[in-house]
Parts: C-alpha cells; structure tokens; sequence
C-alpha cells in the first residue's frame, strides 16, 4: 500500500505542478478570459478521483485506516493547493 499511495501523491503532485507552471506561463503572456480555470479543474480532477484512493485502501486494509488516509490526503492537498495559489501569486507580481 505504501507504494501505492507515493505514486498516487505524485501524480497528484505532478498535475497540481504541471497546472501551475500553465497557468503562470499562460498569465505572464497575458492570456486574458479563463484565467485559473486549469488550477480550478485539476482540483476537481483530484476530488473525483479520490473515491478510488479511498475504496483501494479499504478493500486491501480496513475502513479506519481509509478513513485516515483520505483525511491526510485532503488535508495535504488543500495544504499545497493554498501554497501553490500563494506562490502563483507572488510569482506574478513579480516584475518578469
């Protein structure tokens, strides 16, 4: 399970990244309209997808240990989705 939930937190990880450099690079150019909308989507993307994080942990450990699992997991991301935003944001005030 171990392995299993390091790859699931990079891909979270690499999406949550790979968004932010798209959306920076995307604001730096003056891309004017849906700006943020990428970061907004990979949220969703992440939300949605949970259920799976969840039920594989459940199936192959118990309901407590998902139940945790999860909790840190949300708690990690909404974490880092507050970081990257902050970061986001002092980036492009930043004279390019």
């Amino acid at each position: 399970m171990p392995l299993f939930w390091t790859i699931w937190a990079c891909a979270v990880v690499g999406l949550l990244l790979l968004v932010s450099y798209m959306e920076v690079s995307g604001a730096r150019r003056g891309f004017q309209g849906a700006n943020g909308i990428f970061l907004f989507t990979s949220g969703y993307l992440t939300l949605l997808t949970s259920p799976i994080l969840f039920i594989v942990t459940w199936v192959q450990l118990d309901f407590l240990t998902a139940l945790i699992v999860w909790g840190i997991g949300a708690a990690v991301y909404a974490a880092l989705f507050y970081c990257m935003l902050q970061l986001i944001d002092k980036l492009l005030r930043q004279p390019s």
